[in-house]
């Protein structure tokens, strides 16, 4: 039995357990000029930053009596649990990663949501170091640069952890990762995390659906679907969710649409052991994470410098949140039915996910990360695509993805992903930037 065009020569690769090439350097230099891309301001020197060389003169109060109390926690125990940031003299970027990603998991964010976090922080850091690092600036320390962005963003994502960040920004602050002044860093840091919090309320995440759900045969059928207006919420780099989109699912009853029920059904009759392992392995975890684990070991394995990795996260995260958005925009297009709804009976790996089935979010997401990845680790390229593929296939394994789901979703990350390359390499302005 085959699911369609979802079985290319890589996925024997994959089930013959194929090791990891080793990670080298991300090759961010290819930036024209060597200049690096900024998405929430368009100049380093914003007007909306500390004037360049005074940014210590710019810190509040408020920030004069947290740079007081910072150096005290350098000195106390970490506020850390085991499964945070593992260092604190760590970069900084992969540091304030990593508590983003303890907290998204630990608030069960959506994936969506997941995405739209890891892409508000990672972006907020690397705007701020990229300002940081300007001729007409500093010197600035940056873990203090990225403590202050952290600060602001992580505080408006996680309000219930508010006492945790701060904690944790104190101890980041008062580290001398770099030299310069900790209180401008913290200043300018703090005003680059602002303008993304100001980004991520006018995002469109918070608007509630007053809408209609539709009803038919082969109609997805549910209660509080998840979501449903991420499709319009507002891109990092593309322009719209709806720029990219997949052709129309296929007709309810048609031969294609019959093969396709079919396929999973069958599928759900043989499974071995080896696919049932990896329907777990992307299912267990939430897909944004697992391809950000895949980054920030190469990150940490090659010594990326904090500004590289800053950058390489932000390009990923927001290729990602972008993704989820253009594939959202297709699933509250369509409203298609999941496979247990077509099939009474049907036996699935893990639960569904309670949002309609096409396209997919794993197989769009990863094509898109695969492509990032790619570019930044171009040895590897052949080994985050098949990684995309078993994403792809452990949906339909997994019993909860059609085929048709997949094949389409990949094909639709796949230019996601390269629309992102394409600025990247500097072809173009990220659209957040463009708009300005």
């Amino acid at each position: 039995m085959s699911p369609g065009r979802l079985l290319p020569a890589a996925i024997a690769l994959i089930l013959s357990g194929c090791g990891t090439p080793a990670p080298t350097a991300p090759p961010l230099e290819r930036e024209a000029a060597g200049i690096s891309p900024m998405f929430l301001v368009a100049s380093p020197v914003d007007s909306r930053l500390p004037n360049p060389g005074a940014e210590a003169l710019s810190a509040t109060a408020e920030d004069r009596a947290f740079a007081q109390v910072a150096p005290e926690a350098a000195l106390a125990p970490p506020a850390t649990s085991p499964a945070s940031p593992a260092s604190p003299a760590s970069n900084p970027a992969i540091y304030w990663n990593g508590l983003t990603t303890e907290l998204g998991a630990a608030g069960k964010l959506p994936p969506p949501l997941f995405a739209r976090a890891y892409a508000l922080v990672q972006v907020g850091i690397s705007d701020a170091l990229v300002s940081a690092h300007d001729r007409r600036r500093g010197p600035l320390n940056e873990s203090s640069v990225a403590a202050g962005a952290a600060y602001e963003i992580l505080r408006y994502l996680f309000p219930v952890q508010a006492d945790r960040v701060t904690s944790e920004a104190l101890a980041q602050a008062a580290l001398g990762n770099g030299s310069g002044s900790a209180l401008g860093g913290w200043a300018l840091g703090r005003a680059m995390g602002r303008l993304a919090v100001e980004r991520g309320k006018k995002d469109g995440s918070d608007a509630a659906f007053t809408g209609t759900m539709p009803t038919g045969p082969g109609i997805w059928t549910g209660t509080n679907p998840v979501l449903p207006l991420c499709g319009t919420w507002k891109c990092w780099l593309i322009p719209e969710g709806a720029k990219f989109q997949p052709d129309p699912p296929y007709a309810y009853g048609s031969e294609e649409d019959l093969r396709d029920v079919d396929h999973v059904y069958q599928a759900s009759l043989h499974r071995t052991p080896e696919q049932i392992d990896i329907v777990h392995k992307w299912a267990d975890v939430s897909p944004p994470t697992i391809w950000n684990e895949l980054l920030v070991q190469r990150l940490t394995a090659a010594g990326a410098d904090n500004g590289s990795s800053a950058r390489a996260l932000a390009w990923l995260h927001t290729t990602i949140a972008d993704a989820f958005i253009s594939c959202w925009a297709t699933k509250y297009t369509y409203w298609v039915a999941r496979p247990f709804q077509r099939t009474p009976g049907l036996v699935t790996v893990v639960p569904t996910p309670n949002f309609p089935s096409y396209t997919s979010g794993h197989s769009t997401i990863s094509a898109a990360a695969a492509e990032v990845m790619g570019e930044l680790f171009p040895a590897e390229q052949g080994f985050f695509r098949a990684q995309a593929e078993e994403a792809a296939l452990s949906r339909f394994w997994g019993g909860i993805h059609f085929a048709h789901d997949n094949n389409e979703g990949l094909r639709v990350g796949r230019r996601i992903g390269a629309f992102a390359v394409g600025l990247m390499r500097g072809q173009a302005k990220p659209a957040a930037v463009a708009a300005r």
